[in-house]
């Protein structure tokens, strides 16, 4: 059970002027939208307004003129809490209860619970003397509901940015190697975070809950000069197939350094080179998945001596995360990359 808070003073001295004699403030106060409710120092209700009516679903006339715990029965712990909250108004000092339940009759029969934040106010006669209690209530029922899915994706939200800077300092330690001038390993560095941006960006699109292939490999090579009317040396060619946010991220990665090598050393640095990417996918065979990268029209490509961080992405990294295996075939006529793995496709 929680404890009484005091509330923050009301500032009346603010209130300089008498209000006009023209406005019947009874119906304003009846009018006010939040629930409102007034007891005497006996705790008998005097006054509710509107909102307090509709909410509690009852009529003035059921609850005026009777002890409040009388006219909305109360468990003897929640009686001694409310009790103390009114009393302590009645000494002069407004509170509050935060996140409290109330099981509320409804039409019909029945109840149904609404989650109020209650606040007691001191009410004072012309003497200065605390004559009322004005309790204030305020409806957090679809807030406090929302809480746990918002812890829940708090949680979320703080594992996914734990697994992206995991991902940006494996990056940067992978990309700032030895032999390498600081300025193209720069360029590597600042090509690899823009192509992981990207990924975010579509991650946020779909709300976290993943891609298509397609659209994956069409958003990595847009920067590459893919276009979707089929008119770019890109050719983008398979069947629809799902990939989870964290598969998406690691493919959009290789993905990139695919078409960077291609465009120093293979098929995009030749005018008439020309890159075909084709995938398969068979949910129904454990979710197998292939896909196939294929150059033609560059120059000749040669065996490099020693792993880059592009062939250490694609066989080790995207390898794990498919679950399966990548070659590399550094052919004459272009370099063909070949993965074979399983999708966790949910659709």
């Amino acid at each position: 059970m929680q404890k009484v808070q005091p509330a923050g003073l009301i500032e009346t001295d603010r209130v300089d002027r008498a209000p006009p004699q023209l406005i019947d403030f009874e119906q304003a106060f009846s009018l006010v939208p939040t629930p409102m409710m007034i007891m005497n120092r006996e705790l008998v209700i005097q006054f509710a307004n509107a909102a307090y009516l509709s909410n509690t679903a009852c009529t003035l006339s059921e609850i005026q003129n009777r002890y409040v715990f009388e006219a909305f029965p109360e468990s003897d712990a929640r009686i001694t809490l409310f009790r103390s909250a009114f009393e302590l108004a009645l000494e002069g000092t407004p509170n509050v209860l935060t996140t409290e339940p109330f099981a509320i009759p409804v039409e019909g029969g029945g109840m149904r619970e609404i989650i109020w934040t209650v606040t007691q106010l001191p009410l004072r006669n012309a003497a200065g003397e605390v004559e009322y209690v004005m309790q204030n209530a305020v409806d957090i029922t679809a807030k406090h509901q929302r809480d746990p899915e918002n812890r829940l994706l708090m949680r979320e939200l703080e594992h996914r940015v734990k697994n992206s800077l995991a991902t940006v300092l494996a990056i940067t330690r992978m990309s700032l190697t030895d032999g390498k001038s600081i300025e193209n390993a720069k360029d590597e560095l600042l090509g690899r975070l823009s192509a992981m941006a990207e990924a975010q960006s579509l991650l946020v699109d779909r709300s976290w809950q993943g891609s298509c292939v397609r659209d994956v490999l069409a958003n990595a090579l847009a920067a590459f000069g893919y276009t979707a009317d089929g008119s770019s040396r890109i050719l983008l060619e398979g069947p629809a197939a799902n990939v989870t946010a964290k598969q998406m991220q690691v493919l959009s990665l290789a993905i990139h350094e695919l078409p960077t090598n291609a465009a120093k050393y293979g098929a995009l640095s030749e005018d008439e080179g020309r890159i075909h990417v084709s995938w398969t996918f068979d949910k129904q065979d454990d979710h197998r998945f292939s896909l196939k990268w294929q150059e033609k029209g560059g120059p000749g490509v040669v065996k490099p001596e020693r792993q880059g961080f592009g062939t250490k992405m694609l066989t080790r990294i995207l390898a794990q995360d498919i679950r399966g295996e990548i070659e590399l075939d550094s052919a004459p006529t272009g370099l063909v990359c070949v993965m074979l793995g399983r999708l966790e496709d949910e659709s």
